[in-house]
């Protein structure tokens, strides 16, 4: 039975490797069936939070394949991964057990999985970040990897073929025995945009103004991306308000009530904090700062919580869809299930406050 199962799965591996796109089309198949059945009839959103999480994890599964397979992406401790993958689970499910719990045990079993979900990722954030100095964590810490870059490139090294990383000196070379003008270009360091050399640009009658195809990955760019950033000391107390703010808010809750505006204003508190305590994220790798930007543009789900929502937005934000779904045409099919889904998913804690 176990030589069945090892098989079985060794194929399920080979299938994600050599069919990569075919299994993303499957997976985003999977989670738009989520998408539709939300709201559509009675317990549909325990159903559709159910396929929502398991389109997630599988995707985890199906990356973490690729990844150990590849061997591209930099190896860390076990106690690291697992740690990681931990709190991406909790991300992945969090909502699909606050609405299971609920509708289990009402309010007060809602709350307590809230906090006990909440706890949990606080801690094991906090550990990767004083025992393994993973700099700024992304949410959740594991997104989704460029299959299709890493395997390319995990085939390039298997056959001893050129990567990316050596064409450009490879193109000059063959471009200097043939006496012609080599092709080069080069990458901006703090903007990342692809450019050509002005050396190296053909004469203006046979210039088409296009640029060579950026490469899309390369071992060196994946392992810089994946490497934590050395932290200062106040851009570190910004990541630990970061950290532990759920907590905080949480705390706030219960001392002042779930109608009260000091929670709210607490926590958007601890979030300008935080952002303002890390800075400018020059020095950041590329994935710190693209979750730098999506913390700073995170402040405006503020304008969905409550009781902010219940006071102003909610009027103004359904007027707004109610205009838009009467006036132009054929909006109304996305805009009108939106609307009737809305008042859940406002209600639900981990749509509005987990990030």
């Amino acid at each position: 039975m176990t030589d069945i199962l090892q098989n079985l799965y060794q194929e399920y591996k080979n299938a994600i490797s050599n069919n990569y796109t075919a299994i993303a089309q499957f997976e985003s198949a999977f989670r738009l069936v989520s998408y539709v059945i939300a709201g559509r009839f009675e317990d549909s959103t325990i159903l559709s939070e159910l396929l929502y999480s398991a389109s997630n994890l599988l995707i985890l599964f199906n990356d973490a394949i690729i990844k150990k397979a590849s061997g591209i992406l930099p190896k860390v401790s076990a106690s690291q991964e697992r740690l990681q993958s931990l709190v991406t689970i909790l991300e992945y499910v969090g909502v699909f057990i606050e609405i299971t719990a609920q509708r289990l045990y009402g309010d007060i079993g809602k709350w307590v999985a809230i906090t006990v979900l909440q706890i949990a990722k606080s801690v094991c954030r906090f550990l990767l970040f004083v025992k393994h100095e993973v700099g700024i964590q992304a949410v959740p810490p594991l997104s989704p990897i460029d299959r299709e870059a890493i395997l390319k490139e995990a085939v390039a090294q298997k056959q001893n073929q050129p990567t990316l990383e050596d064409e450009p000196a490879l193109q000059q070379t063959s471009s200097a025995k043939n006496g012609s003008v080599p092709s080069v270009t080069f990458t901006l360091k703090r903007s990342g945009k692809y450019m050509r050399s002005l050396t190296a640009a053909p004469p203006m009658k046979l210039r088409d103004w296009k640029l060579p195809e950026p490469p899309l990955c390369t071992t060196k760019t994946l392992r810089e991306n994946h490497k934590p950033t050395k932290l200062s000391r106040s851009q570190a107390w910004g990541e630990c308000l970061y950290i532990f703010k759920p907590l905080i808010h949480l705390t706030s809750l219960y001392l002042c009530g779930i109608s009260s505006f000091k929670p709210l204003l607490l926590s958007s508190g601890l979030d300008v904090t935080s952002l303002y305590l890390i800075g400018e994220s020059r020095d950041l790798n590329k994935q710190e700062q693209a979750e730098l930007r999506r913390r700073s543009l995170m402040l405006v789900m503020y304008l969905l919580r409550s009781p902010l929502y219940d006071c102003y937005t909610k009027k103004k934000l359904l007027g707004l869809l109610r205009g838009l779904a009467n006036t132009v045409p054929g909006i109304s099919i996305i805009l009108v299930p939106l609307m009737e889904y809305l008042p859940v998913w406002q209600k639900i804690y981990f749509y509005t406050w987990s990030t």
